[in-house]
């Protein structure tokens, strides 16, 4: 979801030190907080919170992260894929390191929820990824065997969560064979096939 449907990563910076300041933790750097995008909420408590609660993470982020919501926008080709995906009658669905209720806001705020069946985020008894469980949970709500998905990321800890489930995997603006730059790309894995 953030990075890939949405673009999000200013808001969560924002937050996550915002955070750092409410609960009297160090401000995380640029630097440092690039190197845990992806990271779920769990890495965010030992990287960012020594001493602090998940649970009281996870209400500040819900409490407070579209306080920045100015800084959260649907990526500008997610709607028109997501509805040709649609159309095509291809399963959709988002798995995010971020609580799950937050997610399905976030998708909310962006206008996008309606556009995917389902939203499995951390929490609800799935670790998070580079783990394959939500990959796993989503193919089941989905009724889609994982090796016939193709899980859509931008970083190590989703590319480890795919193969761990044995999905397939296309990294946006990530280098690599299975590398994509812009989500129009995905369409291309769904058309049929020509003899």
């Amino acid at each position: 979801m953030d990075g890939v449907l949405l673009e999000s990563y200013e808001a969560w910076f924002q937050v996550v030190n915002a955070a750092t300041r409410h609960f009297s933790k160090p401000d995380v750097s640029p630097d440092r907080f690039k190197a845990g995008w992806g990271q779920g909420v769990d890495a965010d408590l030992r990287d960012f919170f020594p001493g602090c609660t998940q649970a009281q993470i996870e209400r500040y982020y819900e409490d407070h992260l579209l306080d920045h919501g100015d800084q959260v926008r649907a990526d500008v080709q997610a709607r028109d894929v997501l509805c040709a995906l649609r159309d095509a009658e291809v399963p959709r669905g988002v798995i995010t390191n971020t609580p799950t209720f937050l997610a399905r806001d976030m998708l909310a705020w962006t206008g996008l929820i309606g556009l995917v069946e389902v939203t499995i985020g951390a929490g609800d008894g799935q670790r998070a990824k580079p783990e394959p469980d939500m990959v796993l949970h989503a193919c089941e709500v989905l009724q889609v065997p994982p090796q016939a998905v193709l899980v859509v990321g931008d970083s190590a800890f989703d590319e480890k969560a795919a193969k761990a489930a044995g999905a397939h995997f296309a990294g946006l603006r990530m280098s690599g064979k299975n590398s994509i730059q812009t989500l129009t790309d995905v369409l291309r894995y769904f058309e049929p096939q020509r003899s």
